[in-house]
């Protein structure tokens, strides 16, 4: 049986979150405080996760049974996402919501070596395993309601899109422009 594209939004948002949660995770870790925030807005959710999910699945299920390109791919692909992210980030906002520049091995603290290793790992276990349980996470969900539980997720993730949009240009506007030239604002 065919997924539908109810059952794939669903997915999109699961992935979403449990990249909202290794986030806060790895940063809570790293900065031994606990953080809660990482996502653009107020919800848990870091669709940057959700993107490489499904685009993982289009473009790269064909080397999911060899392991090593499997893993040059992966990282190629998330290294690249998270680069365009950042420069989307940048043009948009004047920041972007990590900082790599303590890092050893970074390009202008956008991505760099460690973050890049660890993207091929994870792309080895969303194959392996993440894929496949989250698939079935959605499959809890209801035949009949997963039309709603997906337009949900959809209207909330979207009225809190444009809320923080509208709050982050709105931000980027007050400051005064002399003040924001050669400075980035990590969040």
């Amino acid at each position: 049986m065919g997924m539908t594209i109810y059952h794939r939004i669903i997915c999109f948002f699961l992935f979403s979150f449990l990249g909202y949660l290794l986030e806060c995770v790895v940063l809570s870790y790293e900065n031994k405080r606990p953080v809660i925030n990482r996502g653009f807005g107020h919800g848990p959710f870091c669709i940057i996760y959700g993107f490489g999910a499904m685009g993982a699945m289009i473009l790269l299920k064909p080397l999911s049974d060899n392991l090593i390109l499997l893993y040059i791919a992966t990282t190629l692909m998330a290294t690249t996402m998270e680069l365009i992210t950042a420069r989307m980030m940048i043009k948009l906002f004047g920041s972007f919501w990590w900082d790599y520049s303590r890092k050893p091995f970074n390009y202008k603290g956008i991505i760099c070596l460690e973050s890049s290793v660890a993207w091929g790992f994870l792309g080895i276990f969303y194959f392996r395993f993440l894929d496949g349980f989250v698939s079935q996470m959605a499959g809890v969900v209801p035949e009949g309601l997963e039309r709603m539980v997906a337009l949900s997720l959809l209207a909330f993730y979207i009225a809190d899109f444009i809320y923080t949009m509208r709050l982050q240009l709105k931000s980027s506007c007050d400051e005064d422009d002399a003040t924001m030239i050669g400075r980035l604002k990590v969040y």
